[in-house]
């Protein structure tokens, strides 16, 4: 990836029980321990790569996949707002 120029970033993420909630959307903000949702599975990591469509991104997924013997879940950036 590094070689063809899509790879951009790449992290690990600690387990959901080191998560704290934040709430801000009411009048006085909130912090809970723990992750947003229960979950068996969760995301434990992030790959970001610069594709230039859908179809070249699942390509790069399927490669990764196979690397690393584990399922990946693909998702666009959201559009930055103007």
């Amino acid at each position: 990836m590094k070689e063809a120029g899509a790879f951009v970033t790449a992290g690990s993420l600690q387990p959901p029980s080191t998560a704290i909630t934040v709430d801000a959307s009411g009048e006085e903000p909130k912090r809970t321990p723990g992750p947003f949702v229960e979950a068996a599975e969760y995301v434990g990591g992030f790959w970001i790569i610069d594709a230039p469509d859908e179809e070249k991104a699942l390509t790069w997924a399927e490669q990764v996949s196979a690397a690393l013997s584990s399922r990946i879940e693909v998702r666009a950036l959201q559009e930055a707002a103007e």
